[in-house]
């Protein structure tokens, strides 16, 4: 993910790789920790998801 230093809830988020439009910032936050939600699976980290 492409994601800009102090992004906004409403900022735009693009794929790094493929440059399509991912949703907004307030938006995939709350699907990555409603999905990882306990699971201690995952970590975001400067726009990569890491498996942990």
């Amino acid at each position: 993910m492409e994601i800009p230093d102090n992004p906004k809830d409403s900022t735009p988020i693009y794929c790094s790789n493929c440059g399509a439009y991912l949703g907004e910032w307030g938006d995939l936050q709350q699907d990555f920790f409603r999905q990882a939600f306990g699971a201690q699976a995952f970590d975001l980290n400067n726009g990569n998801i890491i498996k942990k």
